[in-house]
Protein backbone atom coordinates (compact mmCIF):
# COMPACT_ATOMS: atom_id res chain seq x y z
CA UNK A 1 0.00 0.00 0.00
CA UNK A 2 0.85 3.19 -1.27
CA UNK A 3 1.20 5.99 1.86
CA UNK A 4 0.33 10.00 1.05
CA UNK A 5 3.17 11.99 0.59
CA UNK A 6 3.58 14.21 3.59
CA UNK A 7 5.46 17.04 4.05
CA UNK A 8 7.62 18.01 7.18
CA UNK A 9 9.16 21.09 8.34
CA UNK A 10 12.57 20.94 9.85
CA UNK A 11 14.62 23.65 11.53
CA UNK A 12 18.73 23.86 12.52
CA UNK A 13 19.01 27.27 14.79
CA UNK A 14 22.18 29.30 14.45
CA UNK A 15 22.83 27.34 11.33
CA UNK A 16 26.59 29.74 11.02
CA UNK A 17 27.30 28.73 14.73
CA UNK A 18 26.77 25.35 14.70
CA UNK A 19 29.89 22.73 14.75
CA UNK A 20 32.97 23.96 12.90
CA UNK A 21 34.96 20.59 12.66
CA UNK A 22 34.22 18.71 9.62
CA UNK A 23 32.58 15.06 9.89
CA UNK A 24 31.26 16.84 12.87
CA UNK A 25 27.08 16.45 12.58
CA UNK A 26 24.18 17.54 14.19
CA UNK A 27 21.00 16.04 14.28
CA UNK A 28 17.43 18.27 14.14
CA UNK A 29 14.38 17.66 16.44
CA UNK A 30 11.57 14.48 15.58
CA UNK A 31 9.08 15.19 13.85
CA UNK A 32 5.94 12.95 13.43
CA UNK A 33 4.22 12.12 10.64
CA UNK A 34 0.12 11.46 10.21
CA UNK A 35 1.33 7.39 10.11
CA UNK A 36 2.60 7.52 13.21
CA UNK A 37 6.38 7.21 11.65
CA UNK A 38 8.89 9.63 13.62
CA UNK A 39 11.78 11.20 11.45
CA UNK A 40 14.90 13.43 12.06
CA UNK A 41 17.33 14.80 9.78
CA UNK A 42 20.98 14.84 10.00
CA UNK A 43 23.42 17.51 8.97
CA UNK A 44 26.61 18.30 8.56
CA UNK A 45 27.24 22.26 8.61
CA UNK A 46 31.09 22.37 7.24
CA UNK A 47 30.58 19.27 5.26
CA UNK A 48 32.55 15.71 5.15
CA UNK A 49 35.67 14.64 4.54
CA UNK A 50 34.21 12.32 1.99
CA UNK A 51 35.31 12.65 -1.95
CA UNK A 52 36.69 16.10 -0.82
CA UNK A 53 33.28 17.81 -0.29
CA UNK A 54 34.18 19.32 2.86
CA UNK A 55 36.90 21.04 0.86
CA UNK A 56 34.33 21.67 -2.22
CA UNK A 57 31.83 23.85 0.76
CA UNK A 58 29.31 21.21 0.78
CA UNK A 59 26.48 20.92 3.31
CA UNK A 60 25.31 17.22 3.90
CA UNK A 61 22.21 16.20 4.91
CA UNK A 62 20.59 12.78 5.62
CA UNK A 63 17.00 11.75 7.11
CA UNK A 64 16.80 8.93 9.46
CA UNK A 65 13.58 7.07 11.01
CA UNK A 66 13.53 7.36 14.56
CA UNK A 67 10.98 4.34 15.47
CA UNK A 68 14.33 3.21 17.12
CA UNK A 69 12.18 0.03 18.67
CA UNK A 70 11.80 -1.80 15.38
CA UNK A 71 12.58 -2.01 11.93
CA UNK A 72 11.42 -0.61 9.46
CA UNK A 73 10.75 -2.89 6.69
CA UNK A 74 9.09 -0.21 3.96
CA UNK A 75 10.34 1.09 0.50
CA UNK A 76 10.46 5.37 0.63
CA UNK A 77 11.03 7.83 -1.56
CA UNK A 78 11.70 11.64 0.03
CA UNK A 79 13.38 15.21 -1.11
CA UNK A 80 15.22 17.60 0.83
CA UNK A 81 13.87 21.20 -0.10
CA UNK A 82 15.57 24.68 0.94
CA UNK A 83 13.41 27.47 -0.18
CA UNK A 84 13.98 31.50 0.22
CA UNK A 85 11.84 33.73 1.88
CA UNK A 86 9.53 34.09 -1.26
CA UNK A 87 8.86 30.47 -0.95
CA UNK A 88 11.01 29.70 -4.12
CA UNK A 89 12.91 26.89 -3.98
CA UNK A 90 17.00 27.16 -3.86
CA UNK A 91 17.68 23.79 -3.73
CA UNK A 92 15.96 20.75 -3.88
CA UNK A 93 17.10 16.31 -4.18
CA UNK A 94 15.18 13.24 -4.47
CA UNK A 95 16.21 10.15 -2.74
CA UNK A 96 14.67 6.87 -2.46
CA UNK A 97 15.76 3.98 -0.53
CA UNK A 98 14.16 0.17 -0.99
CA UNK A 99 15.78 -1.41 1.73
CA UNK A 100 15.25 -2.37 5.08
CA UNK A 101 15.93 0.48 7.58
CA UNK A 102 17.17 -1.79 11.02
CA UNK A 103 19.45 1.52 11.86
CA UNK A 104 17.31 4.39 11.16
CA UNK A 105 19.64 5.77 8.53
CA UNK A 106 17.21 6.11 5.22
CA UNK A 107 19.49 7.99 3.15
CA UNK A 108 20.39 11.47 1.76
CA UNK A 109 23.20 13.46 0.11
CA UNK A 110 26.91 13.96 1.04
CA UNK A 111 26.97 16.99 -1.39
CA UNK A 112 23.22 18.56 -0.41
CA UNK A 113 24.21 22.52 -1.03
CA UNK A 114 27.16 24.72 -0.63
CA UNK A 115 27.79 26.42 2.97
CA UNK A 116 28.49 30.20 1.02
CA UNK A 117 25.26 29.87 -0.86
CA UNK A 118 23.50 28.94 2.79
CA UNK A 119 25.08 32.10 3.98
CA UNK A 120 24.82 34.19 1.67
CA UNK A 121 22.71 37.31 2.17
CA UNK A 122 21.21 37.71 -1.00
CA UNK A 123 19.99 34.59 -1.33
CA UNK A 124 17.78 35.87 1.72
CA UNK A 125 17.79 31.64 3.22
CA UNK A 126 18.20 31.73 6.94
CA UNK A 127 15.29 32.96 8.81
CA UNK A 128 16.49 34.61 12.32
CA UNK A 129 19.47 32.55 11.75
CA UNK A 130 18.07 29.45 11.09
CA UNK A 131 18.30 26.81 8.21
CA UNK A 132 14.77 25.59 7.28
CA UNK A 133 14.67 22.28 5.33
CA UNK A 134 10.85 21.04 4.41
CA UNK A 135 11.46 17.08 3.87
CA UNK A 136 8.36 15.44 1.66
CA UNK A 137 8.35 11.64 2.33
CA UNK A 138 6.44 8.95 0.83
CA UNK A 139 6.15 5.44 2.01
CA UNK A 140 5.22 2.38 0.83
CA UNK A 141 4.75 -0.99 2.70
CA UNK A 142 6.95 -3.59 1.80
CA UNK A 143 4.69 -6.89 0.97
CA UNK A 144 6.39 -10.77 1.69
CA UNK A 145 6.92 -12.77 -1.77
CA UNK A 146 5.90 -16.20 -0.66
CA UNK A 147 6.20 -18.76 -3.79
CA UNK A 148 2.94 -19.75 -5.39
CA UNK A 149 2.71 -21.85 -9.05
CA UNK A 150 2.33 -19.86 -12.18
CA UNK A 151 -0.97 -20.44 -13.89
CA UNK A 152 -0.56 -22.55 -16.77
CA UNK A 153 -3.97 -21.84 -17.56
CA UNK A 154 -3.01 -17.94 -18.17
CA UNK A 155 0.14 -19.20 -20.73
CA UNK A 156 -2.18 -21.52 -22.34
CA UNK A 157 -4.56 -18.24 -23.16
CA UNK A 158 -1.48 -16.09 -24.00
CA UNK A 159 -0.76 -19.01 -26.42
CA UNK A 160 -3.76 -19.23 -27.57
CA UNK A 161 -4.32 -15.27 -28.32
CA UNK A 162 -0.93 -15.02 -29.85
CA UNK A 163 -1.21 -18.74 -32.67
CA UNK A 164 -4.59 -17.14 -33.76
CA UNK A 165 -5.75 -21.08 -33.56
CA UNK A 166 -9.30 -21.56 -34.55
CA UNK A 167 -9.73 -17.66 -34.22
CA UNK A 168 -12.92 -16.83 -36.02
CA UNK A 169 -12.15 -13.12 -36.34
CA UNK A 170 -9.99 -10.15 -36.55
CA UNK A 171 -9.39 -6.54 -35.89
CA UNK A 172 -7.01 -4.07 -37.32
CA UNK A 173 -5.30 -1.85 -35.82
CA UNK A 174 -2.88 0.46 -37.71
CA UNK A 175 -0.50 -1.66 -40.14
CA UNK A 176 -1.37 -5.08 -37.41
CA UNK A 177 -3.98 -7.86 -37.55
CA UNK A 178 -5.16 -9.50 -34.79
CA UNK A 179 -6.76 -12.94 -34.71
CA UNK A 180 -9.23 -12.90 -31.85
CA UNK A 181 -12.40 -15.66 -30.50
CA UNK A 182 -15.46 -13.99 -30.52
CA UNK A 183 -16.46 -16.51 -27.68
CA UNK A 184 -13.61 -15.09 -25.69
CA UNK A 185 -14.35 -11.83 -25.77
CA UNK A 186 -18.34 -12.21 -25.67
CA UNK A 187 -17.68 -12.94 -22.17
CA UNK A 188 -14.16 -10.91 -20.88
CA UNK A 189 -15.11 -7.93 -23.02
CA UNK A 190 -18.52 -7.41 -25.15
CA UNK A 191 -17.69 -4.03 -25.61
CA UNK A 192 -15.52 -5.00 -27.81
CA UNK A 193 -17.11 -7.82 -29.13
CA UNK A 194 -19.83 -5.54 -30.41
CA UNK A 195 -17.19 -4.03 -32.81
CA UNK A 196 -17.74 -7.35 -34.69
CA UNK A 197 -21.39 -8.09 -36.35
CA UNK A 198 -21.99 -10.88 -39.16
CA UNK A 199 -21.56 -8.89 -42.20
CA UNK A 200 -17.56 -8.34 -41.11
CA UNK A 201 -15.73 -10.38 -38.78
CA UNK A 202 -12.51 -10.52 -40.46
CA UNK A 203 -10.15 -7.07 -40.24
CA UNK A 204 -12.16 -4.97 -38.57
CA UNK A 205 -10.53 -1.54 -38.57
CA UNK A 206 -10.34 -0.26 -35.18
CA UNK A 207 -9.09 3.64 -34.30
CA UNK A 208 -8.42 5.62 -31.62
CA UNK A 209 -5.82 2.89 -30.05
CA UNK A 210 -2.32 2.03 -30.88
CA UNK A 211 -1.39 -1.35 -31.94
CA UNK A 212 0.90 -1.83 -29.35
CA UNK A 213 -1.38 -0.71 -26.21
CA UNK A 214 -4.09 -2.65 -28.06
CA UNK A 215 -2.21 -6.22 -27.82
CA UNK A 216 -1.90 -5.81 -24.24
CA UNK A 217 -5.41 -4.97 -24.15
CA UNK A 218 -6.23 -8.35 -25.44
CA UNK A 219 -3.40 -10.13 -23.44
CA UNK A 220 -5.27 -9.16 -20.12
CA UNK A 221 -8.79 -9.88 -21.57
CA UNK A 222 -7.61 -13.49 -22.34
CA UNK A 223 -5.40 -14.17 -19.60
CA UNK A 224 -5.92 -11.37 -17.01
CA UNK A 225 -2.50 -10.53 -16.86
CA UNK A 226 -2.32 -6.88 -16.44
CA UNK A 227 0.94 -4.74 -18.12
CA UNK A 228 4.21 -5.00 -16.67
CA UNK A 229 5.23 -1.44 -14.52
CA UNK A 230 7.43 -0.12 -17.02
CA UNK A 231 4.72 -0.67 -19.72
CA UNK A 232 2.22 0.94 -17.42
CA UNK A 233 4.62 4.13 -17.04
CA UNK A 234 5.22 4.32 -20.48
CA UNK A 235 1.76 3.87 -21.95
CA UNK A 236 -0.32 4.20 -19.04
CA UNK A 237 -2.82 7.19 -20.19
CA UNK A 238 -3.42 5.45 -23.41
CA UNK A 239 -4.12 2.75 -21.44
CA UNK A 240 -6.55 3.66 -19.19
CA UNK A 241 -7.94 5.77 -22.38
CA UNK A 242 -8.54 2.26 -24.30
CA UNK A 243 -9.93 0.52 -20.72
CA UNK A 244 -12.57 3.13 -20.85
CA UNK A 245 -13.24 2.89 -24.21
CA UNK A 246 -14.10 -0.93 -23.81
CA UNK A 247 -15.31 -0.84 -20.12
CA UNK A 248 -12.40 -2.89 -18.74
CA UNK A 249 -12.99 -1.44 -15.29
CA UNK A 250 -10.31 -3.61 -13.89
CA UNK A 251 -7.75 -3.12 -16.02
CA UNK A 252 -8.26 0.66 -15.60
CA UNK A 253 -8.12 0.17 -11.69
CA UNK A 254 -4.85 -2.22 -11.79
CA UNK A 255 -3.37 0.43 -14.22
CA UNK A 256 -3.99 3.69 -12.12
CA UNK A 257 -2.82 2.13 -9.13
CA UNK A 258 0.46 1.12 -10.50
CA UNK A 259 1.01 5.05 -11.63
CA UNK A 260 0.17 5.84 -8.02
CA UNK A 261 2.43 3.02 -6.67
CA UNK A 262 5.26 4.19 -9.25
CA UNK A 263 4.75 7.77 -7.89
CA UNK A 264 5.07 8.86 -11.48
CA UNK A 265 4.54 12.41 -10.52
CA UNK A 266 6.37 15.41 -10.56
CA UNK A 267 5.85 19.26 -10.73
CA UNK A 268 6.58 19.29 -14.58
CA UNK A 269 3.67 16.57 -14.90
CA UNK A 270 1.21 16.73 -12.12
CA UNK A 271 -1.38 19.38 -13.31
CA UNK A 272 -1.57 17.49 -16.92
CA UNK A 273 -2.10 14.09 -15.26
CA UNK A 274 -4.67 16.10 -12.33
CA UNK A 275 -6.43 16.78 -15.61
CA UNK A 276 -6.28 13.71 -17.24
CA UNK A 277 -7.52 11.66 -14.20
CA UNK A 278 -10.61 14.19 -13.76
CA UNK A 279 -11.44 13.65 -17.46
CA UNK A 280 -10.90 10.28 -17.26
CA UNK A 281 -12.71 9.16 -14.14
CA UNK A 282 -9.54 8.08 -12.13
CA UNK A 283 -10.22 8.94 -8.41
CA UNK A 284 -6.56 7.38 -6.91
CA UNK A 285 -4.95 8.93 -9.85
CA UNK A 286 -6.58 12.13 -9.09
CA UNK A 287 -6.48 11.94 -5.32
CA UNK A 288 -2.45 11.20 -5.53
CA UNK A 289 -2.53 14.65 -7.95
CA UNK A 290 -3.95 16.41 -5.94
CA UNK A 291 -1.97 15.50 -2.61
CA UNK A 292 1.21 16.29 -4.65
CA UNK A 293 0.06 19.27 -6.23
CA UNK A 294 -0.87 20.36 -2.25
CA UNK A 295 3.00 20.04 -1.28
CA UNK A 296 4.07 21.80 -4.55
CA UNK A 297 1.43 24.17 -5.78
CA UNK A 298 4.23 27.12 -6.06
CA UNK A 299 6.51 25.32 -8.78
CA UNK A 300 3.73 22.93 -10.40
CA UNK A 301 1.92 25.90 -10.93
CA UNK A 302 4.65 27.21 -12.98
CA UNK A 303 4.58 24.22 -15.40
CA UNK A 304 2.76 24.72 -18.79
CA UNK A 305 -0.24 22.37 -18.10
CA UNK A 306 -1.40 24.38 -15.30
CA UNK A 307 -2.91 27.06 -17.71
CA UNK A 308 -5.57 24.58 -18.77
CA UNK A 309 -5.98 24.02 -14.83
CA UNK A 310 -6.46 27.57 -13.73
CA UNK A 311 -9.21 27.20 -16.37
CA UNK A 312 -11.07 24.60 -14.11
CA UNK A 313 -12.54 26.61 -11.01
CA UNK A 314 -14.56 23.14 -10.11
CA UNK A 315 -10.61 21.34 -10.04
CA UNK A 316 -8.97 24.01 -8.42
CA UNK A 317 -11.68 24.47 -5.70
CA UNK A 318 -11.08 20.58 -5.36
CA UNK A 319 -7.40 21.30 -4.55
CA UNK A 320 -7.98 23.94 -2.22
CA UNK A 321 -10.71 22.28 -0.09
CA UNK A 322 -9.13 18.36 -0.22
CA UNK A 323 -9.81 16.69 3.07
CA UNK A 324 -8.58 13.96 4.38
CA UNK A 325 -11.52 11.72 4.56
CA UNK A 326 -11.84 8.13 3.07
CA UNK A 327 -9.07 7.53 0.47
CA UNK A 328 -10.18 5.98 -3.18
CA UNK A 329 -7.95 2.86 -1.69
CA UNK A 330 -10.72 2.73 1.10
CA UNK A 331 -13.55 3.33 -0.28
CA UNK A 332 -13.30 0.87 -2.82
CA UNK A 333 -11.98 -1.82 -0.65
CA UNK A 334 -15.67 -1.34 1.42
CA UNK A 335 -17.67 -1.26 -1.98
CA UNK A 336 -15.66 -4.53 -3.24
CA UNK A 337 -16.78 -6.25 0.11
CA UNK A 338 -20.28 -5.39 -0.44
CA UNK A 339 -20.30 -6.86 -4.01
CA UNK A 340 -20.85 -3.52 -5.47
CA UNK A 341 -19.37 -1.56 -8.53
CA UNK A 342 -16.15 -0.10 -7.51
CA UNK A 343 -15.75 2.36 -10.57
CA UNK A 344 -16.39 5.98 -10.74
CA UNK A 345 -15.11 9.55 -9.37
CA UNK A 346 -14.33 9.57 -5.81
CA UNK A 347 -17.54 11.78 -5.11
CA UNK A 348 -19.37 8.95 -6.98
CA UNK A 349 -17.91 5.84 -4.82
CA UNK A 350 -18.45 7.81 -1.44
CA UNK A 351 -22.06 8.38 -2.56
CA UNK A 352 -22.68 4.62 -3.49
CA UNK A 353 -21.31 3.93 -0.04
CA UNK A 354 -23.36 5.87 1.71
CA UNK A 355 -26.45 4.89 -0.05
CA UNK A 356 -24.90 1.40 0.58
CA UNK A 357 -24.87 2.07 4.32
CA UNK A 358 -28.34 3.77 4.40
CA UNK A 359 -30.02 1.36 3.11
CA UNK A 360 -28.23 -1.42 5.85
CA UNK A 361 -29.44 0.67 8.62
CA UNK A 362 -32.48 1.48 7.22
Amino acid sequence: MLFKPVLLHFKFDGFADLPTEVDNNVYSDSQTDSNGNMWKLDLFPRGESEDGAAEEGWVGLYLWNDNIEESFSHDIRFSFAVKDADGVILCESHHENENDIDDGWCGGSHQYMKRNMILHPNNNILRDGALCIDVTIQVKDKIDEHYHPESNLSKKMIKLLTSGDRADASFKVGDRIFPVHTNILHNNAPILANHLNQDQTSNVILEGVPASVFWMVLVYVYSEQYPSNTNVIKFGKKLIDAANRYELVDLKIIVEHILVQERILTTRNVCDYLLFADAQSCPLLKEYAISFLRLNAREAMQSEPSQFLRESNQLLAEVVEAEDTLTVNDLRKELGKRKLDVDGSKEVLMSRLREARRQRTG
